[in-house]
Formats: C-alpha cells, sequence, structure tokens
C-alpha cells in the first residue's frame, strides 16, 4: 500500500512539473515572438521635418518616420518609436534601446567605425544661418573665430571646429535658433531641407547665408552586430526606391526626391 502511494505520489508530482515546465516555456516563446515583431526606431521627435510631434495627435511623425514605417510595414513588423535626444541617441543604441536611428543620422568614416549604416535614403549638404542683422558671415570661411550653436554630437559640431569656431551645445535645434535670435550665439548650421522647408514658417530673426557645403548621405544607423536586419532593411528600402514609394514619402515633406 505504502509502496503504491509513493508511486501515486511521484506521478503526480511529476505532472505538476512538466506542466509547470511547459507553461513556463510557452510564456517565454510568446513574449520572445512578440519582440521580435517590434522594430524599435531612436528619433528626436523635435527635428522638423524630419522627425517631430504632429500638434494635433502629438504623435511622432516626418520623413524619416514615414520611410522607417514603410520599412518596417515591408519587415512585417511594428514600427515603434523612442523619442531620444541626440546627445544620447547613439549611447542608446549601444545599450539596446532601440534597434535603429532615424533621424538624418549623416553617414561619416568615424561614424563607420562604430556602426553600420542603410542605404543612403536622404542626400543633402549643410547651410549657415545668421541672425539677420548679421553681416560679416557670409558662409563657412566666415567661421573662424565665432561662437555656432549646435546639437552636442552633431557632425555640425565637427565642421564648425573644423572652419576654426568655437561650439555651444544645445538640447534641440529650437534652442539654438532661440539664442541666435537674440545674437547670444553668432551663428549656427543645419540641413539644407530643414532651412528650405522649416526655417521660413518660423518667426525668428535669423537667415540662411552662403552656398551649401559638404554634401552628405543620409542613413539608418545600426549596431555591427545587427547586419541580418540590415540586409532586412536594405532590401525594403531598394524596395522601395523601384516602386516609387520612397520618391512618394520625399515629394511629401519636399516637393522633390532628395533620395538621391
Amino acid at each position: 500500500m505504502k509502496n503504491t502511494l509513493k508511486s501515486l505520489l511521484a506521478l503526480t508530482l511529476s505532472a505538476v512539473l512538466l506542466s509547470a515546465c511547459g507553461t513556463s516555456d510557452k510564456s517565454k516563446d510568446t513574449g520572445s515572438d512578440k519582440e521580435e515583431n517590434v522594430l524599435t526606431i531612436g528619433t528626436e521627435a523635435t527635428y522638423p521635418p524630419f522627425s517631430y510631434r504632429d500638434k494635433k495627435t502629438n504623435d511622432i511623425t516626418g520623413y524619416d518616420v514615414d520611410v522607417a514605417k514603410e520599412v518596417a510595414k515591408r519587415l512585417d513588423m511594428e514600427p515603434k518609436f523612442v523619442a531620444t535626444e541626440w546627445k544620447n541617441m547613439f549611447t542608446s543604441l549601444d545599450s539596446k534601446r532601440f534597434d535603429l536611428v532615424a533621424n538624418q543620422v549623416t553617414v561619416t568614416d568615424e561614424r563607420k567605425q562604430k556602426y553600420v549604416f542603410s542605404t543612403p535614403y536622404t542626400v543633402s549638404g549643410g547651410q549657415i544661418i545668421v541672425n539677420k542683422d548679421n553681416t560679416d558671415i557670409k558662409g563657412i570661411e566666415d567661421l573662424k573665430g565665432k561662437v555656432v550653436g549646435t546639437t552636442q554630437g552633431s557632425n555640425y559640431a565637427a565642421e564648425a571646429e573644423k572652419a576654426g569656431a568655437k561650439t555651444k551645445f544645445y538640447k534641440g535645434i529650437a534652442q539654438v535658433l532661440t539664442d541666435l535670435d537674440v545674437n547670444r550665439v553668432d551663428a549656427a548650421m543645419n540641413d539644407q531641407l530643414f532651412i528650405l522647408t522649416e526655417l521660413k514658417k518660423t518667426d525668428y530673426n535669423v537667415k540662411p547665408v552662403g552656398e551649401p557645403f559638404n554634401k552628405n548621405e543620409m542613413a539608418f544607423a545600426f549596431r555591427k552586430d545587427d547586419k541580418e536586419l540590415v540586409d532586412k532593411v536594405n532590401k525594403a528600402l531598394e524596395e522601395m526606391k523601384e516602386d516609387g514609394t520612397l520618391t512618394k514619402i520625399s515629394e511629401k515633406y519636399f516637393g522633390e526626391d532628395v533620395s538621391e
């Protein structure tokens, strides 16, 4: 009798353990699948027309955001945007806070040493911005000894220093323009496309000067160990170029194709 009871107890205990293990594995698999279907994307959400919040809905939108959404759709993934200050963008990418950066990231040799980039989806150049009352600065060659406002980690900071200027760092372009408006800095630098589309919509007492410089290519940035994801994104971007989707998104924001 005792042996029979022991046998029944052992069988019952085994069944409970197997059931628990099965439940645990199933829960783990479900969570993993969910994560695999989400594409997390780092972006500033303060940089129109590339990445900004809709004033009515507060949703993050913009050129880069629309391109990233379409890529995610073609990968059969759900896009999740993580608003991040530019100065923290790459450290957040390093710490796997998100899978990629979609924020007009300029492809540079220095960045390629640590990160891998998608096929470029924007081609543009930088331009100088000064206060409307400024007559001393007519181009990048006049920045020596001047103070240029920029965001920390921006490639424009390097360009300003290369031109002999001092740099003053800000949280975002709005803060830069606010100080430039009252001459707390001598100049700023920004993307030509931003200047063409957004600067003219503001009331800042500023103006662009000089010719565009340093033609740049902008792309999504990834950690170097995410080659498989990069390949999938590049395939999606290639399809978007071939079927005209990328051109359509570009024309929506700029009135022309800025993708090549």
